[in-house]
Parts: structure tokens; sequence; C-alpha cells
């Protein structure tokens, strides 16, 4: 509004399934306004809906851009105006000449027309706006924070590869854009690549798969028109650590800012203590969910910036735990229900693009399903989410909202289940109600099961699925029976406590031979039997025994994927083995979270295994918040807050301390208000101090076994 902008949000109107769901956004413009004439500027280019990834095949689609705008106007003399988008439009190229969401940007300064949206700018060889013709009957008001910058990182250092590269080093992995300061000779062309990682001999390295080929390099262009100039992208963000600057006139690190994007959510939750590699493990998991709540849950903020349900599912505790990512949730569940299948079957990526549609289709056809399909872990996102935001804020509201979507998708597990016969070939009692058919992921990125950072074989993901889809399919079954019974639909909770416990009884009996032993001898395996409480009780002493035997042949490093890892430590407290669940936690050899943070790891990884043994870095992203997941446990068991009741209306306050901790702090912002914990241990005497909010309880247990009940307050123990 006359050259000024009235808010810093980025990447409006957000990503969601236009044809469904589009958000509007409101400004309070009145500041900006001025006597006489006005002037609305926007500058509209390619986003989420038009770019590399969601246009297969087609880097450079080129489609209409279009604007939709009313201004309302309240006069003192209680009248008002509306102005409204109308052919009185003048619209004109601008200096972006391309841009990417994904690929990036190329700018060119010479074509900038100054105060082109400033009263008094001569409009005249600009053209007028052609109406599109299109009814909105999709657009709602934006809930949730919008993209905005949340931080900036300078440069640490520039060197010089052995190729001779300049590479500007920014000392964090993080998902942003630069801030250029630049005076170069007009038409002087500086490129900057930006990429996560340098190969084993500083040399630049682009380490997005099968980039080179989709022309995907994460690359900003920038032509000088000879002026001072302080350069930002505008239509695309990148994942990076690092930037090489291709340009034929001196440079300097100074000169380089990295301003981080993220949506705006509200931070709830600090964590702090005596041993640093697990601090820099928490802040890693920090930069990465900084780095991937954008928008919508990304899985990663440079190669395919998708919203996966799986990576999501796992982490979504965490996420609340460390910021207010209810309302960021809700609207990408809302997406999720526009992109439900008739059949019941949830997408793997919410929102569905080009891309992850056609994925999908040939899932159908190497599958031979000829309706649409949901993976076990990912399609269950539908049930898992929400029910872990009910858990930690006690708002029954998003349950309400989506438990059409949640019983459609305990629909289609149960339809799939009875229709194909798994390829275990139970008797039929038993294989109906053991979902593991179709295409599936199984645990995905099983440390030893992969190779350059990727799964084996397909054979080995399906394989994985024999044990994984049953207990992610009888979760989401046992959530559907607790969320109907919260709700009060009585004929539903019957019906699907009923399928869950059959699918219980189906799992006891096709999935856990006589000694313990599970149908593939992984660790994940054992871990989801234990966690979930699925073993009888004659077999659940062989089935602990068999997860500490893989566990020791491992060396006690990690060999869970994506949807046991979550699991894993809690799995090892319920068989009183505490003591090795810190030794996973603590391991610094590879696979483990802490061989990461030995490595120099600014964020989580996507694989454990990222560099091979000559230290080159594989095809993988090392900005994937998924493994992450491990903080909701360290919260839970090294501070020791939890709840015992949804939104933490109840409170327990156990920590249970190790020797490598002298000191823990944490502090937690609840429904209610903010939970704190500070302990420490100084020559073998356990101090506590905790602050309770107001209007709940807590129950606070002393590592040797003492409890007090206590109110709102703050209190102290030794």
């Amino acid at each position: 509004m006359n050259g000024m902008r009235p808010d810093d949000r980025e990447f409006a109107p957000e990503f969601t399934v236009y044809s469904k769901y589009l958000c509007y956004q409101t400004y309070d413009v009145t500041p900006f306004l001025r006597e006489g004439g006005n002037v609305i500027g926007m500058l509209v280019g390619d986003g989420w809906y038009d770019s590399a990834n969601f246009k297969p095949r087609s880097r450079k689609f080129k489609a209409e851009h279009s604007v939709l705008f009313q201004i309302k106007i309240d006069y003192e003399d209680g009248t008002s105006e509306m102005v409204l988008s109308d052919d009185t439009v003048k619209v004109s190229e601008s200096p972006i000449r391309s841009s990417d969401l994904f690929a990036g940007e190329l700018y060119d300064a010479r074509m900038e027309q100054e105060n082109w949206n400033c009263c008094g700018f001569d409009d005249s060889s600009w053209k007028t706006g052609i109406p599109c013709g299109k009814i909105y009957v999709n657009l709602v008001a934006q809930y949730g924070e919008p993209v905005r910058p949340v931080k900036e990182v300078p440069a640490v250092g520039m060197t010089v590869s052995p190729k001779g590269e300049t590479i500007i080093d920014f000392g964090q992995n993080l998902a942003g854009v630069l801030r250029v300061k630049s005076k170069l000779p007009a038409g002087t062309k500086m490129v900057l690549d930006h990429f996560e990682t340098l190969d084993q001999y500083g040399n630049y390295f682009n380490n997005i798969f099968m980039s080179e080929k989709t022309g995907h390099k994460q690359s900003d262009i920038y032509i000088s028109n000879g002026k001072f100039t302080e350069y930002i992208p505008h239509f695309t963000y990148h994942g990076f650590r690092y930037v090489r600057v291709t340009c034929d006139q001196p440079v300097s690190p100074e000169d380089f800012t990295a301003i981080v994007l993220s949506s705006d959510n509200e931070d709830l939750g600090t964590f702090e203590t005596s041993n640093e590699d697990i601090n820099r493990l928490y802040e890693n998991t920090r930069w990465s969910q900084r780095s991937n709540l954008f928008s919508i849950p990304t899985d990663c903020p440079q190669r395919e910036k998708g919203g996966w349900t799986g990576d999501i599912q796992i982490y979504a505790r965490t996420a609340m735990l460390n910021e207010n990512v209810t309302p960021f949730l809700t609207r990408w569940l809302r997406n999720m229900t526009f992109s439900q299948q008739k059949n019941g079957a949830i997408p793997n990526v919410i929102p569905l693009t080009g891309i992850y549609e056609l994925l999908e289709k040939l899932n159908r056809i190497v599958y031979r399903n000829f309706e649409p399909v949901g993976e076990a872990g990912w399609g269950d996102a539908a049930c898992i989410v929400p029910w872990s935001m009910y858990q930690l804020t006690g708002n029954i509201r998003i349950l309400r909202e989506q438990y059409d979507t949640m019983k459609k998708w305990c629909d289609y597990i149960i339809n799939t289940a009875k229709k194909r016969r798994g390829k275990m070939k139970h008797p039929k009692e038993i294989d109906q109600y053991l979902w593991n058919t179709g295409h599936q992921y199984g645990e995905w990125l099983i440390p030893s099961q992969t190779v350059d950072g990727a799964d084996q074989s397909a054979a080995k993901l399906i394989n994985t699925s024999t044990y994984c889809a049953p207990i992610f399919g009888w979760n989401s079954c046992r959530i559907m029976a607790d969320t109907a019974a919260l709700l009060g639909h009585t004929s539903d909770e019957l019906y699907y406590d009923d399928i869950a416990s059959r699918m219980k009884s189906a799992i006891q009996k096709g999935l856990i031979d006589d000694d313990g032993k599970m149908p593939l001898d992984f660790m994940g395996s054992y871990v989801l039997a234990i966690a979930f409480d699925l073993a009888p009780e004659r077999k659940k002493k062989s089935i602990a025994g068999h997860l500490i035997r893989k566990i020791e042949e491992n060396g006690d490093c990690l060999d869970t994927g994506f949807l046991t890892t979550p699991y894993l430590l809690d799995a090892l407290c319920k068989i009183g083995r505490m003591d090795k669940a810190y030794k996973i936690l603590l391991q610094t050899k590879c696979p483990s979270w802490l061989y990461e943070v030995k490595q120099g790891a600014t964020t989580i990884w996507e694989n454990y295994i990222s560099y091979k043994e000559d230290g080159s870095p594989v095809m993988t992203s090392l900005n994937h918040y998924a493994f992450g997941c491990v903080d909701d446990w360290m919260f839970r068991k090294i501070s020791g807050i939890d709840m015992a009741a949804p939104g933490f209306k109840e409170i327990v306050i156990a920590p249970e301390p190790d020797n490598a901790f002298t000191s823990v702090k944490r502090t937690y912002i609840s429904e209610y208000g903010e939970i704190a914990v500070r302990w420490s241990m100084d020559e073998g005497k356990f101090k506590l101090k905790v602050k309770i909010p107001c209007n709940t309880t807590a129950v606070v247990k002393m590592p040797d076994g003492r409890l007090y009940k206590v109110g709102s307050g703050m209190y102290q123990f030794e």
C-alpha cells in the first residue's frame, strides 16, 4: 500500500487444496493510507501450485497469474465503501524473469521500475488486467500463523574449494533465503547455489536425489543494474547450510545473511541439560521443526517440500511440545479431509501434488489395486494426529471436526483387510483382521536395510508391513473406538472396539510365535508388540528377550525405521530396561542420534547413515524432523514432565535421571499455564524444583520412590 508492506508474511495464500479450500488474508491498511490518491501494488508469482515438483517434467510451466482483493472502507459518518479487484487493474512484467518454489529465481534488476507501487508512477505502458471469470466458492479466512522471517543467521566463513568454488558457510542447516548486499557493475550475473553439505574434499555437493536430471538445483540468479541493492528472492525458499557463489566480481561473507523462514508458531517449551550432546540433539530437532513446519508439515525443505503424512504422524507429539501448532495442524487436517478418497484411503502426501498423484497411480498399477490405496503409518495420520492433538490440549473440538475422516480411514483398513489376503496365508478368520496387503512402505529406512540412504528393495518394504500394517491398523481402530466414546457415538464405539479386539486377537495368533518371535526378526517388530501391549501374558518375557537380543546384536545402536523409532525407548522402559534406553540414547556409534551430533549435524537427518565410510555424502536429506521424535521421550523421562489426563489437567512429575546428567531444566506452556521442572544431582543428593499451573494437580515421584500430591504452586523436594 503506497509502497509499504502491511506485514511481513510470505507465500500467501498458504498451501492448501486450492480447488476446495483457498485461504484469504486480511490486513489493516489504515496506517499506510494518505490523503488524495492511494495505490495498491502486488507482486505475484509462481508458488506451491505451479512449481517443478507440482508439475512433473515441466520446470517452467506457464500459467495465468491472478489476484482477488477487496478493500472495505469505514467512514467516520458511519457509511462504508468497497473497492474491488476489477478491470481497472494495471499489470506489467517484473524483474523476476522466472521463479520456482523448488528450483529458485532469476531476477534481472535492470528491469526494475522505480516507485512502481506509489502514487505518481506513470503506468501508461502497462496493460489492463483481464478478469478471469472464476467464481470463488472455496474461500475461507486463513487459520493459523503465516510463514514469516523468524531468525537471521550471518555467514560464519567463506572458503575456496579444491575445485576453485567460492563457498559461503552459515554454520547452520536451515530453510529460507539469502539477503545479499551488493553493488556490481550493470549486467553482472551472480549465481547462488544452495546446498546442505560439502563432499569429502570440501567441494559443492548437490544431495537432492535426481536433481540434476530435473533441473532442480536450488539456484537463485541475480543480474545487477549497477546500483547498490539488498536482494532477497521472492517466491522461492531453500534448504541449505552452504551457498556456492559464482560471480566474476569479488564477494565478501559479510554481504550474505540467511533469512530463516517458517510458519510463525508460538514457542511453548525449553529444554536444557548438563549434557552438551543432548542439548545439541534438542537444538537440531528444533531447527528441523522450524525448517519443516512451513505452511504445511513438510518432510524436508530442499528435495520435496511435501506434506508427507508419515513424517508428521511420527513427529506430531514432539511438535506440540515445542510450539503451539494446533491451528497449523488443524488447517492441514482440513486439507486431509478434502484429499481423502471415496473409498476412505488417505494419500501419502497432503496436499496431493502432481508428481505424487502419478506415484499414487503407479502404486495402484504395480500392486493391482484399481482403486486408491493408503499405506500403514502414513494414512494412519488421519487418526494419530488428531488424537495426539486432543491428548496434549484436552480440546475435543479437533476430534469432532475430523471424526468422519477418521471413521472413513478405519473403514478403509477394515474393508481392505477383508478383501485381500496377505502372503502369510493364515486361516480366513485370522487373515481378515490382518491388514497387510497392497502397496506399503513398512518401517521405512531401517539402518541395516539401507544402502546409500535408501531402502535396498521394495520387497523388504513390503515384508516389514507384515507386522507394521496390522498393528497400525489395530491402533487406528482403537483410537476410533476411544474417540467415539468421548463424543458419545455409542454404536460406533461398540463396533470399532469389537473390531480392534478381533484385530488384536489376530495379531496374537497370526504374528507372534510360541517362542515370542515375530514374522520378521527385526528390532522394530518387537518394539511395536511391547509398546502397544499386544503380546499375550505368557509370551511377554520372551518378546522382551528378543528385543534385547536384537539390540545387543546391533551393538546397542538403532535399527528401527520411521514407524517404530518413536516407540523404541518407551518399549524398553516398559520391560524395565531404562538402562538400555539410556544406552541407546547416549550411543555415539553409527547409527545413533548422537552419532549425527558428533559428525557436526545441526539438524536431524533423514537417514542415520548419510555419509559413506570415506566421508562422501549420499543422496539423502539432512533436514528431516521425523527421527527427532525422541525429544518427546526426553521431555517425559529426563525432565520428568508427563500428563495423567488430557491437556495436562493432571500432571506427573517423575524424573528418571541417568549418570550422564547432573542437571536438567524444562519448561512447557500447557493449556493451563507454565509447567516447569529443574533438578540437579550433587554428591549423590537429588534436588527438584517444580512449578504447577492453576486449576491442575500433580503427582511428584522422586527417584527413590517417594510420592507427593500437590496442587498449583511452586515446590522444592530433596
